[in-house]
């Protein structure tokens, strides 16, 4: 019996996509607006009506989704926006990671 290869079209089929993870940061009253803003603007390098945006999103809900990407990326972009976004306080900010 002859060997069968598969064709481009058959093998593409097979293949999933990699999954997305959201990078989530929530409220506390110890940062200011600035702060936020500023730290999004740095570390997940968005303008500065986004980085208003969505501050105001998290301030509002508590909660916001700040960037949709891969895992590696999104636990990167919650480090350093856990470690580098202090508040006056010493506070640091609290972030979390959601599969999509």
């Amino acid at each position: 019996m002859p060997l069968r290869t598969s064709t481009i079209e058959e093998t593409a089929g097979r293949v999933e996509p990699m999954p997305l993870y959201h990078t989530v940061i929530h409220n506390c009253s110890c940062h200011t607006f600035d702060y936020g803003i500023g730290g999004l603007m740095r570390i997940i390098g968005i303008g500065l009506a986004d980085a208003r945006r969505k501050a105001t999103e998290v301030d509002f809900f508590g909660s916001g989704i700040v960037a949709t990407t891969s895992l590696e990326v999104a636990e990167l972009y919650s480090e350093r926006l856990r470690n580098e976004v202090i508040s006056a306080s010493g506070t640091l900010l609290r972030t979390s990671i959601q599969r999509v």
